[in-house]
């Protein structure tokens, strides 16, 4: 049985950021000026916030300022998750099996 395809407009209906990442990252700060917040990074033991958000950017971009890399919403989730791209995709858009 295939996974059913994802759909052209996937990007636009990944959920919103600030939904998204509130409950994923520990300490989340409120978004300053720019829309970036700041929290403490899930991928390295972090005791001081290095892992900064775009909460108004609809893709969800963010950094860790300590090294751990950067991205978009999906690869945050691939990461986070261990899925491959099209895996994280369909679960971001709770398209399931």
């Amino acid at each position: 049985m295939s996974l059913p395809r994802i759909p052209d407009s996937w990007r636009d209906r990944l959920p919103d950021p600030a939904g998204y990442y509130s409950p994923r990252i520990a300490r989340l700060g409120l978004p300053n000026g720019s829309g970036y917040a700041v929290g403490l990074c899930p991928f390295h033991d972090d005791h001081n916030p290095s892992f900064g958000v775009k909460l108004t950017s609809a893709r969800g971009h963010w950094c860790c300022y300590a090294g751990c890399g950067k991205g978009d919403m999906v690869t945050f989730h691939q990461r986070l998750t261990g899925l491959d791209f099209r895996s994280a995709v369909r679960e971001l858009l709770e398209v399931r099996r």
